[in-house]
């Protein structure tokens, strides 16, 4: 009887330290300066890269995303995170779910790990569509690693060409390479 009383306090214990994290998002095409040239960026919520999502080990993230892309489909895949009992929120477009339709909305619902996010459809990841998920331990934990600071960045490629003409030269027959990318780029977050 006491083994039982000391797992159920310290479940209740846990549920109660976890928060769930909401967040609601337009994704949309916008013009942006990624490296210091002009070009079409994807947005969320009008920022470029995305948003970072801070959270502490345990809580649960919940993404309402709506598509405000005129004429192509959206997910988003939570890149490195195991989706343990929430497969439908893995955003691999066609294999864990169905794109969001222009003007529609998905709900992501799961508990995360430290990685990031990014477009999982065409040629979105290239437009900008990724942003850092971050998860500090939680609440009376200690991280398991000791370090004296950390900085958090972002390493992406940037082609000046916009993401629909290199779509269109790679689904060329014959295959248009695109070529290198023009830029390295390099996002800091706080």
């Amino acid at each position: 009887m006491g083994v039982w009383w000391i797992v159920v306090v310290a479940i209740l214990a846990h549920t109660a330290s976890a928060a769930v994290r909401e967040y609601h998002w337009e994704v949309e095409y916008k013009f942006g300066f990624p490296d210091c040239k002009e070009g079409m960026v994807m947005a969320v919520n009008g920022q470029f890269p995305g948003p970072t999502i801070h959270a502490l080990a345990g809580d649960t993230i919940v993404v309402h995303l709506t598509n405000k892309l005129a004429t192509e489909g959206l997910v988003i895949h939570w890149h490195g995170i195991r989706q343990l009992g929430s497969p439908w929120a893995d955003g691999a477009a066609g294999v864990t779910q169905c794109a969001i339709t222009p003007g529609e909305t998905f709900t992501y619902k799961f508990t995360p790990g430290t990685h990031f996010y990014h477009g999982h459809y065409g040629m979105q990841r290239s437009a900008g569509l990724y942003g850092s998920l971050i998860i500090d331990a939680a609440k009376g934990k200690r991280e398991p690693l000791r370090y004296d600071g950390e900085f958090n960045l972002l390493l992406s490629d940037w082609w000046h060409e916009s993401v629909l003409s290199q779509e269109l030269g790679l689904s060329a027959k014959p295959m248009r390479w695109i070529g290198e990318a023009q830029v390295t780029l390099f996002l800091h977050y706080y």
